[in-house]
């Protein structure tokens, strides 16, 4: 049975789709700046600036999914709007994204604007630390709130949402770490992307690929989960509607036969 039920995992699932392959594409540029030394192409340029230009897709996805589930879509349009921590997630997921836009596009000229453009990195993935922080504590703050009945849900080590809470703050820190070194480098010794910063980033960006897939884990868990939850009130309903259907035909039924 096909619902008509707007579903509030259709946009968490194309920002889950985006995050795979941007990380896949960072982790394939990071990985081509360590084997071959720093590539400066337009090329390359240009594929960082198409990344950057998708996270910042991703993190409008991502806050529309907030929307969707904590203002549209709430159970109880007269309570207060809940899921706060993931608000300020997005907020600061926004601005970390918007920062690596401006720094890839300034790298076109990274002659000038170099030192700007690792500041503007170094911003950006500190905005990322945080928001991760967030959504870890929005997460916690939601079981509080609605304790699951399902054992595997919640701080254990079957719960593949923990899981992908942690890497994205490993993966964050990673890039903290990573952005930070390359800024003292470049500062004191005008050395552009050395073979430790590059180190960082791929592992990070591992991390984030791997987050990534365990995102896409708990999406699908999640739509199977509504998928049977659905379908249970849509059977609920069809059951009212059979017999009360079947009610009125035997009290129209039972009239004739007086009349």
């Amino acid at each position: 049975m096909t619902s008509t039920v707007e579903s509030p995992l259709h946009w968490n699932y194309w920002a889950t789709i985006i995050y795979i392959f941007g990380m896949f594409g960072y982790l394939t540029i990071d990985t081509i700046n360590y084997l071959f030394a720093p590539v400066d192409d337009d090329f390359i340029l240009f594929v960082h600036t198409c990344l950057t230009i998708l996270f910042v897709i991703d993190a409008i996805l991502y806050t529309i999914d907030w929307y969707m589930t904590a203002v549209r879509l709430r159970e109880n349009k007269d309570e207060p709007v809940h899921y706060r921590s993931e608000l300020i997630a997005c907020i600061f997921q926004n601005l970390g994204s918007y920062l690596y836009l401006l720094s890839a596009l300034l790298l076109f000229d990274k002659s000038a604007y170099m030192e700007l453009v690792l500041l503007f990195q170094f911003f950006g993935t500190t905005a990322f630390v945080i928001e991760s922080c967030f959504v870890f504590l929005g997460w916690r703050i939601s079981f509080r709130r609605k304790p699951s009945t399902n054992p595997k849900r919640g701080c254990v080590s079957q719960d593949v949402s923990m899981w992908a809470h942690i890497f994205y703050i490993i993966a964050s820190l990673l890039y903290l770490c990573a952005t930070s070194l390359a800024y003292r480098i470049y500062s004191h010794l005008n050395i552009i992307h050395p073979s430790g910063v590059l180190i960082l980033l791929m592992l990070g960006d591992f991390f984030y690929l791997f987050d990534a897939y365990l995102y896409y884990e708990c999406w699908k868990r999640d739509k199977h989960e509504y998928d049977a939850n659905t379908e249970q009130q849509n059977l609920m309903q069809l059951n009212v509607v059979k017999q009360l259907t079947t009610e009125n035909y035997s009290y129209n039924h039972s009239i004739d036969e007086d009349s």
